[in-house]
């Protein structure tokens, strides 16, 4: 099958513009799928929000909240939350990780698995070490509920609060009290 050249396309419009049509939409669902599958490239980490949600930049500048896949730390103005905060902001800032996309929740939140540069994932590290709870969708996952049983038999980190409240129903009791939001 001999190939048209590109100026015998030009004689016929509709099929150049086809064909460009084609061709974008191609590396538009590459990118896409590029995301999807965890190759986005985190150039830097903007911010440290809360103990298990980030704020990052990518290398194509782009900027997003993503948060820590299986963890769920105290929420902002809960006990715990600032030693929680603090302790991500300490694995993390300045330090060359490992940010991997890994789907979306339920809400539609970017979720991703965060490694440390010797290779130690920050999210187990924050469950292991009582800074967070699994969360309640990947109660499931035996790994990290190992990790959050070890943290609550030595009681380190929030572990050491006679009762500590997990953040969804600390959550939920602030709508509750606060019908309009937070």
């Amino acid at each position: 099958m001999k190939m048209k050249s590109i100026g015998s396309l030009i004689k016929h419009p509709i099929a150049f513009i086809l064909i460009v049509l084609v061709l974008i939409l191609l590396l538009l669902i590459s990118s896409k799928a590029a995301q999807a599958f965890g190759t986005l490239d985190v150039k830097q980490i903007l911010e440290v929000v809360d103990g298990n949600t980030l704020k990052v930049s990518t290398v194509e500048d782009d900027t997003f909240v993503v948060y820590l896949k299986g963890v769920d730390a105290p929420e902002l103005g809960q006990a715990f939350a600032n030693e929680s905060l603090l302790y991500l902001k300490k694995l993390v800032k300045g330090k060359n990780v490992l940010v991997e996309f890994s789907g979306k929740d339920r809400w539609g939140n970017r979720l991703v698995d965060v490694t440390s540069p010797k290779g130690n994932s920050i999210n187990e590290m924050i469950i292991h070490n009582g800074y967070g709870w699994v969360d309640r969708f990947f109660l499931g996952q035996t790994n990290l509920m190992e990790l959050q049983e070890t943290a609550k038999s030595k009681n380190i980190g929030l572990w050491k609060q006679t009762k500590p409240l997990e953040p969804w129903i600390y959550y939920r009791n602030q709508l509750a009290n606060n019908p309009k939001g937070r």
